[in-house]
């Protein structure tokens, strides 16, 4: 599975909301749409960081595409390609 695909599935799993309403606003503020809180954030970074190795710096924290799920993958993907 990729990022994106784990993103939508996790969110959609933690919120209530379908994965396919989630998909259709990959582009939109996460937080702003409710599909995560700022309680929720810390427990899903945990469990990203975990599955796909990565680790994020204060730097991408601060990051606009950080909030959306497109721009969150980018980052994974990104930080993935980063430790090979």
């Amino acid at each position: 599975m990729d990022a994106k695909e784990w993103i939508i599935k996790w969110m959609a799993d933690n919120s209530g909301v379908s994965e396919e309403e989630i998909s259709k606003n990959s582009t939109a503020n996460f937080f702003e749409k409710e599909y995560i809180d700022s309680f929720a954030f810390i427990m899903f970074i945990g469990e990203i960081e975990e599955v796909f190795g990565v680790t994020f710096d204060n730097e991408q924290f601060e990051d606009r595409l950080f909030s959306t799920i497109d721009g969150l993958a980018e980052c994974i993907e990104l930080n993935r390609k980063d430790r090979t």
